[in-house]
């Protein structure tokens, strides 16, 4: 049974992030509504060592996402990449992990919390990467086809990018041995070769989740195009007023539901590797 007081401190240290990145303008206030709910549900159900994977992830995301917040306007105006998310924008990337704390609470099964660790490196990989890829003087290429596009085109890559969405993805792992370390958890890596496994796993969960953003974004996502600027786009009513016409992709296949379907694959990697190791 749930008990007050971990409601009480679950909820004040969730509203507490979630007003610090409304403050900082990377949460809109619906974003921030749904910031407070996940990360109450997370500490609830999966605990605080679980929660401190979501506040990493929440917290670094905050800071890159006002990290030289004007020299990515342009192309924030453009495309569903960084800026200040609301309430779709954070279930899109947090709603899986929400969905995998209670089967946890349940069920207790070690791989769902590598299933979860997949969903934070995955997303934690793909928005380290986004917002400090769209600074990159150089012109990433098209996953699919290796033409040279325009910074924070939806599906683009580039080497720096995607080390970063490693290192992302790594930052991740180390924290999630750290945390279960401190919380003297029993999915704690009991030998260096688990703690080895464990990061490993999170790493390359976090860079195929981002890999699979990427490759959806160049192929199913919905794309527009704007006659009056010649700009391609993510919107359907581009910033200048003029309405766009429709190049690729489902139009119910937005920039959200890249980000569900990666974080799910993402899981599904984390948690696959986890079962052939052990």
């Amino acid at each position: 049974m749930l008990e007050l007081h971990r409601l009480l401190v679950a909820l004040i240290i969730s509203l507490a992030l979630g007003v610090f990145a409304f403050s900082r303008q990377a949460l809109s206030a619906s974003g921030t509504l749904a910031a407070i709910l996940l990360g109450t549900g997370v500490f609830l159900l999966g605990g605080a060592d679980w929660f401190a994977l979501l506040a990493v992830f929440f917290i670094t995301s905050v800071f890159l996402t006002r990290f030289k917040a004007g020299a990515k306007s342009e192309v924030v105006r453009d495309f569903a990449k960084g800026g200040v998310r609301d309430f779709w924008q954070v279930l899109a990337n947090g709603g899986i992990a929400g969905l995998i704390a209670p089967a946890f609470f349940y069920y207790g099964a070690p791989v769902l919390f590598y299933a979860f660790l997949g969903v934070i490196a995955t997303v934690t990989a793909d928005t380290w990467a986004t917002e400090l890829g769209i600074l990159s003087k150089s012109r990433p290429r098209l996953i699919t086809t290796g033409e040279k596009v325009p910074v924070g085109t939806s599906g683009a890559i580039s080497v720096e990018g995607t080390a970063i969405a490693a290192v992302g993805a790594l930052a991740i792992g180390v924290a999630a041995l750290v945390a279960l370390q401190l919380a003297g958890s029993t999915l704690a890596p009991q030998s260096l070769r688990g703690a080895f496994l464990l990061v490993a796993i999170t790493i390359v969960a976090g860079v195929a989740g981002a890999l699979l953003d990427s490759f959806f974004g160049a192929t199913v996502q919905s794309m527009y195009y704007c006659t009056h600027c010649k700009k391609e786009t993510e919107k359907t009513l581009h910033h200048c007023g003029v309405k766009t016409a429709a190049i690729r992709g489902f139009a119910w296949f937005d920039n959200d539901i890249v980000n569900l379907a990666s974080s799910m694959l993402g899981a599904a990697v984390a948690a696959g590797l986890y079962i052939l190791s052990a």
